[in-house]
């Protein structure tokens, strides 16, 4: 576990304590650090139901005597799933700085990588969880259903054309039919010809291996429903349900204001955030409360403002919501959102205090006093 650790210089007016005395330096020393803000990656995980119609559906009624779905392929989207992850992210609008200049006491202060505080005379707790990288999944399945994938018959078939040969026979010349061979691709009528026979084979093959006195197992019983379900695709055509997973990165600026993750459109999947043709797709933080608000406001509303800054959190309600729909609902600790307050230097100094925070928070894990 990586950890910062610097031994601040800090002026001795400070640190009030009896019989110490500094080190005096002529260059003010400084040293800066963060508290954090929380984004959250809000991952959704999307279900597209794709149709692929039969490319011969058109003789789907006179070979099934059924008509197929649709004639034109689609997409139907839908949100299957959310999952919500908390990411601390260094906030630029909360950089403090520690300066110490002429005669000075020490004090160790402890940064997580990122910069965030992480402990005062003590080294720091554990470091704060890394930004998550996320990246939607490949678009698989569907496509045109072709018969050279599942047919049992060759392609081709054989013509023969007609040609003559002169043969002598019994001193007399004949002209005899010698037709010559080739092979050329069937027509579709052909085709579909061989499609319908197959279906009504394998489903012969099957009544007659379900009612004789040996039976059929499980797996050969599957595998005959699963050709003759490909066959029948070529008419009817076939629906395929693929999911993809997306991040959307929620950084919550006010409570109770919402912000669009993103809109999906039923036909086209995921739009821009402008296209109105997509339904919005929400998330906010509701219900935020910031503990010891009141108990500083009735102290008369004073708080400090040197020191070694700190954070006291909000908590509050993270939803993500499309309309009056809600798809996600959860407690959530989000520092940008509470409060930030000052600890005196002077007592961490002069007391012998030392402090650890929650890097990821900003906020105070423990005060311990020094033996």
């Amino acid at each position: 576990m990586k950890r910062f650790f610097v031994f601040l210089l800090l002026a001795v007016a400070v640190f009030p304590a009896a019989g110490q005395r500094g080190k005096a330096v002529n260059a003010p020393v400084s040293m800066s650090y963060l508290l954090p803000r929380a984004v959250f990656n809000v991952e959704v995980t999307l279900e597209c139901s794709e149709w692929t119609p039969g490319p011969v559906g058109e003789y789907a009624e006179r070979q099934l005597g059924t008509r197929p779905p649709g004639n034109a392929p689609e997409e139907r989207w839908r949100v299957k799933g959310v999952r919500v992850t908390p990411v601390a992210v260094p906030d630029d609008r909360r950089v403090f700085s520690v300066n110490a200049a002429g005669e000075y006491g020490g004090v160790l202060l402890s940064l997580s990588p990122e910069g965030f505080l992480a402990g005062a005379g003590v080294a720091g707790g554990k470091d704060s969880p890394r930004v998550i990288e996320y990246a939607a999944s490949e678009a698989t399945g569907g496509g045109e259903i072709e018969y050279f994938r599942f047919g049992i018959e060759s392609t081709l078939k054989e013509v023969l054309d007609s040609n003559f040969s002169t043969l002598v026979m019994d001193g007399v010349e004949r002209r005899v039919w010698d037709p010559i061979e080739r092979y050329v691709l069937k027509e579709r009528e052909e085709y579909v010809q061989e499609v319908t026979d197959a279906i009504f084979d394998i489903r012969r093959k099957r009544l007659a291996a379900l009612t004789s006195p040996g039976g059929i197992t499980g797996e050969s019983l599957r595998a005959l429903e699963a050709l003759e379900a490909d066959y029948v695709s070529l008419f009817l055509g076939r629906r395929v349900a693929r999911e993809e997973r997306r991040v959307f990165a929620f950084d919550p600026v006010k409570e109770g204001e919402g912000a669009v993750l993103f809109r999906l459109s039923e036909r086209r999947g995921v739009t821009g955030k402008d296209d109105v043709s997509g339904v919005p797709y929400l998330a906010e933080v509701a219900g935020a409360v910031v503990p010891g608000r009141r108990e500083v406001a009735a102290a008369g509303g004073r708080e400090a403002t040197t020191g070694l800054a700190y954070c006291v959190p909000a908590v509050g309600v993270l939803r993500v919501f499309r309309g009056e729909s809600t798809l996600f609902e959860g407690r959530c600790v989000v520092p940008q959102l509470g409060e930030v307050r000052h600890f005196p230097l002077e007592v961490i100094g002069g007391e012998g205090i030392s402090i650890e925070f929650y890097p990821s928070l900003g906020s105070i894990k423990s005060v311990t006093r020094g033996k």
